[in-house]
């Protein structure tokens, strides 16, 4: 037992100790400081311009400074007794002066914010200062990072006794010397002698993430409790705004939270850092969603508002393109380069639309908006289709144990997959899918949906770029967005109908650029879907099971393979691998493969039936093997067949796998092959699979 007065800080060593968990400390910091961060975002919607916004980052930017220093600690070090608890609350009454402050700071009078932020850095550096005298072999980590903290406090307390413009100089050499202490050479020499707990770190940034998150609904809430007597169309549009930030936290928690840090030089430091305009985005974010209710939606959007929310989302994709590019996605289909491109493409056509806002109604203006997040969130279910979760595998298996028991099954005995099911975990980025193999494997509705959103995309975007210019495309009337979107689908295609044409010298410039792309695409998609539409596909049907017979007065192994479409196949072979678990004379368990000598490995046409038969004499890997034993060392038959298929003419091939279950020994097919009356061959498939017991079964012993 220790003594909750007072007790020494250990230091955290994740390589040998269990992942740390978030204390209740640390949560109810991190009310503390959205607390905070939501009076800056008051600031910002009583200024919604650039200013605006220039001076809510730079007094956001000191706040998360704060939040950082204090959770870099407590990842590095364990300790909760009353001084550490007492240093903590003083930390958080620092930051809620601060938040107090910020109006007046916004107003041009930064004294007691300055003053605010020096307590709270100062904090920190007592509690490296601590850990400093407490804990010898972390000692050169805490006196660097102290010394940090109480520049960066000394910086602040100074600017509180300047005028305003040497007051923000100081904060700017303040904060400069905290983001720069993580890369430099002392910084990362310590990292690598006490290495972070990336998991701790990952689970407090997503809390505070979720935290702010969080912020945006209760700040669309509070508007619509503030109408007296709310409408549907304002409860309509309160929901269509709140989508918006459910999309946001959908794109961060299944990609960057579920996303690993690259093993790369500066990659921590960049998923630190993208995390700051991350913070400042999604906080924006939620004054945006709350100024956007007022829209009126059949008019143009408020220019300061419909930048507010175009900004920001742009910002909030970017910054996630920013961690995109230093993590790696589990159970990702595609490479990481993929989803890294995808948010910086939807950051910048949220800002093209952010700019021709103006001249589209706010309904079309926000559907637009929400297409691609919505867009974001199908991108991320169709790149990562499955999960990673222990608990979930325990679950599963769980289930089919007791499935298996109800049926009467053997419990101990796997499922028998197929070795094209197999789960490939931690493959790299760079080896991983890329869009052609995508979209090939895909289905048909994936390739499709694909190209429809990239052609209405694309129209977007140029519709977007004509409109930069209202005077580009020669029209009857004003010219809207909607002129320009049909425009931009006309010359996409290569339609021309003339009623539209480009009317300035940025026009015929668009229209350029916008012909090419539109014969690259066509191009693009013509070859893909005829790629995927005449790619072969073998049409063969194996038999359930294989069948130990005597054959010749020889056991013998066969299946049977049948050409269910009819068409000619010519030169057909086929081979068999058995996949068998055996023991080397070092004691190594390894599963060898096999090759099992056929009776006859080619035919000259495949058209009907196949049956293929292996002789099973002293050669054979099968035998001496008891087939209907228990623990039969035989894993699975692999089959492989080719051939030249007449109608594609091309090589097809098709392959099945047996597992020592699907064997029978003792029994022979029935004959699916009969004449008719006419002359004609007829097979029945009906009775393709079915075997009866052999008169003469195979003497086992023998084999």
């Amino acid at each position: 037992m220790r003594s909750r007065w007072f007790h020494a800080p250990t230091l955290h060593a994740p390589a040998h100790e269990e992942g740390k968990k978030v204390s209740w400390l640390e949560l109810f910091y991190d009310l503390i400081f959205v607390a905070a961060i939501i009076q800056l975002g008051n600031a910002l919607s009583d200024d919604v311009s650039l200013g605006g916004f220039a001076r809510f980052a730079a007094h956001f930017v000191p706040l998360w400074i704060g939040w950082t220093g204090f959770t870099f600690f407590a990842n590095r070090f364990n300790v909760d007794d009353f001084p550490h608890r007492a240093l903590v609350l003083l930390q958080m009454f620092a930051l809620g002066t601060m938040a107090i402050a910020s109006p007046r700071a916004f107003a041009g009078e930064p004294a007691v914010f300055a003053l605010a932020n020096a307590a709270a850095q100062g904090v920190i550096a007592l509690l490296y200062l601590r850990a400093w005298i407490q804990v010898p072999e972390a000692r050169a980590y805490s006196r660097y990072w102290g010394r940090v903290f109480a520049a960066g406090a000394a910086a602040f307390a100074l600017s509180a006794l300047l005028p305003v413009p040497w007051a923000y100089i100081l904060w700017a050499a303040g904060i400069g010397a905290v983001m720069f202490a993580p890369i430099s050479e002392t910084s990362r020499a310590l990292q690598q002698q006490l290495p972070l707990d990336q998991e701790h770190l990952s689970e407090r940034y997503g809390l505070l993430t979720i935290i702010v998150l969080g912020e945006s609904f209760v700040k669309v809430l509070s508007y619509l409790t503030e109408k007296d007597g709310v409408a549907a169309g304002y409860l309509l549009q309160g929901f269509f705004n709140l989508a918006l930030t459910c999309a946001v936290w959908w794109i961060y928690f299944d990609d960057v939270a579920g996303a690993h840090v690259k093993r790369e030089r500066g990659s921590w430091v960049m998923w630190l850092y993208g995390h700051l305009p991350l913070a400042i985005g999604i906080t924006a974010v939620g004054v945006a969603v709350k100024k956007a209710i007022t829209f009126d939606m059949g008019e143009p959007a408020y220019a300061p508002y419909r930048w507010l929310l175009a900004g920001t989302l742009a910002l909030t994709f970017l910054s996630v393109a920013l961690v995109d590019s230093v993590t790696e996605r589990r159970n990702a289909e595609l490479s990481d380069r993929t989803r890294v491109g995808v948010r910086v493409a939807s950051a910048v056509i949220v800002l093209l639309l952010g700019q021709v806002g103006g001249t589209m109604s706010a309904g079309l203006f926000q559907g637009l908006v929400a297409a691609i997040c919505v867009a974001q969130v199908l991108f991320d279910m169709m790149m990562a289709p499955f999960e990673e979760s222990e608990e979930l595998h325990q679950a599963v298996l769980t289930r089919e144990l007791t499935e298996r028991r109800a049926r009467g099954e053997d419990p101990g005995r796997h499922a028998r997959r197929d070795v094209s099911e197999a789960v490939r975990k931690g493959a790299p980025s760079e080896l991983r899918r890329d869009l052609y193999f995508f979209f090939m494997e895909g289905s048909w509705t994936r390739l499709l949906l694909s190209f429809g959103f990239l052609y209405l995309f694309l129209n977007v975007c140029f519709a977007g770029l004509y409109m930069m210019d209202p005077g580009s495309i020669g029209t009857t009337g004003d010219q809207q967005f909607a002129h320009a979107f049909f425009f931009s689908v006309q010359t996409l295609s290569t339609i021309g109908y003339g009623a539209m044409s480009p009317a300035s010298d940025y026009g015929d410039l668009i229209v350029t650029i916008e012909a090419a792309v539109g014969m690259l695409f066509v191009a693009l998609a013509t070859g893909m879907m005829f790629a995927k539409a005449s790619r072969p596909r073998a049409s063969v049907l194996f038999s359930r099971v294989m069948v130990v017979s005597t054959l010749d007065g020889q056991p013998t192994l066969a299946f049977r393979a049948a050409n269910a479409r009819g068409n000619e196949v010519v030169d057909a072979a086929v081979n068999l691998a058995l996949l068998k678990d055996e023991l080397t004379p070092e004691g190594h368990h390894i599963r060898r493969i096999h090759d099992l000598k056929l009776r006859r490995a080619r035919t000259p046409a495949f058209m009907l039936s196949w049956v293929v038969f292996h002789v099973i004499d002293k050669d054979s890997p099968l035998w001496g093997m008891d087939l209907e034993a228990e623990d039969c060392e035989l894993s699975s038959v692999i089959v492989t067949l080719m051939g030249h298929d007449g109608t594609y003419g091309q090589t097809t091939f098709a392959r099945h796998t047996y597992y020592v279950e699907d064997i029978r020994v003792g029994e022979r097919f029935v004959d699916v092959i009969h004449q008719l009356p006419d002359g004609r061959l007829m097979i029945d498939l009906t009775r393709f699979h079915d075997t009866v017991p052999e008169a003469d079964p195979p003497v086992l012993g023998a084999m």
